[in-house]
Order: C-alpha cells, then structure tokens, then sequence
C-alpha cells in the first residue's frame, strides 16, 4: 500500500511539472511579450530605413547658420552650401543657408532656408525619386537634378517638366507674391540640388 502511495504520488509530480512547463505563468508571458514587441519594432525600424528617411530637419537648432562651402548633417545626411544662380545668369558666392522654426513649407517641424544659395543633398544615390514641401517667398529658384541646372521663377513654371531624365511635378498655391506646396521628382536620380532667394524647405523625402 505504501510503495502504491509513493508511485501515485510520483505520478502527480510529474504531471504537474509537465503542466508548469507547457502552461506559462505571468512572468513567462512578459517575456514572452517583451520579445516579441522587440521583434516587432525591428522589423519597423528596418521597413522605414529600407523606405527611406524623410529629411525633417528636427535635429537642428533654429538660428543657426551656414555659408557657402559649409556642410550641413542632418539625420546622417549631408547637405552642401552652394552658390546660387541669379535670374539675370550672374552667381553668387555670398549667400547663406539656416534653420527656421516658422513653418513657411508648411511641414511638420523645422525649415531649412536658403537665401541665394543652393543646398546639394548628399543622398546613398542613386534614388528612385524624391519629394520636399517648399514656401517661396521671393525671387527666383535653382533646381539641379542630375547635372541639369534650372533657374526659374518659381517651381510651378517647371511643372511637367524633365529635368536630368527624371519627372518633375509641382503642387502649389499662391498667396500673394508667395507659392506654397510640394515637388515629386520621380526618375532615377545621381545628383539633386535646389535653392532659392527666399526658400524655405522641409520633408525631403528621398526613396531609394
């Protein structure tokens, strides 16, 4: 009778080892969820880096500066100031880029301005296309895609257009003497550079 009793009493034992091991307690299930929500932010993460990353330019302090030759980082991306192409065809050396915190593009944070220069964005090129918001509010813009240089009075002229073999195409609206909105380039792209006299520029969004 005893040695039925420590048999019995075996049995249990085992079987509820066997359900602590296939049944989780709360602590088990923590980390189980743990994991699984690093697994899941990983994936995102990567998903938005194989996405491309938009230039918003929340990792640069209004007030500050920058003059031709300079070089701009922002979200591990290069920016170089360069001069800027009047509309008569004179260049200029003098002017300078800085950011802004009033929003003109119409973005979601910082603006980065440019007065009579340009800003040649240092992408992993080449890209499948790129997208920025802009506010002009004044004198003429450059835009350089692939070598191809253009000097406009505003975005909205190169509307439609083919700039370098890639597509240009401009959303805008005027207020006043000001033009708000957004240009697509859609093409592949080695080389991208744009600025204006009184340009502020924001969501650079390149898709590689």
């Amino acid at each position: 009778m005893d040695t039925i009793i420590v048999q019995n009493s075996h049995i249990e034992n085992h079987i509820k080892n066997q359900i602590s091991e296939c049944v989780p307690n709360k602590k088990q299930e923590r980390k189980i969820a743990m994991r699984s929500l690093i697994v899941l932010l990983t994936v995102v993460a990567l998903l938005s880096l194989s996405s491309g990353c938009c230039l918003k330019f929340s990792d640069l302090t209004p007030g500050t500066t920058y003059n031709v030759g300079d070089t701009i980082t922002t979200s591990r991306t290069n920016i170089v100031v360069e001069r800027f192409q009047w509309s008569g065809g004179a260049w200029t050396s003098n002017g300078r880029a800085g950011v802004d915190n009033r929003q003109y593009a119409q973005g979601t944070g910082n603006d980065l301005t440019t007065d009579n220069t340009n800003l040649n964005f240092q992408f992993d090129y080449p890209i499948d296309s790129v997208s920025f918001r802009f506010g002009d509010l004044g004198g003429n813009i450059n835009i350089r895609v692939n070598g191809n240089h253009k000097n406009e009075q505003n975005f909205i002229n190169l509307n439609g257009s083919l700039i370098g073999g890639v597509q240009m195409t401009v959303d805008a609206f005027q207020q006043g003497n000001n033009w708000y909105g957004k240009v697509v380039l859609d093409g592949t792209i080695n080389d991208f550079a744009v600025g204006g006299q009184e340009l502020w520029l924001d969501d650079i969004c390149p898709d590689p």
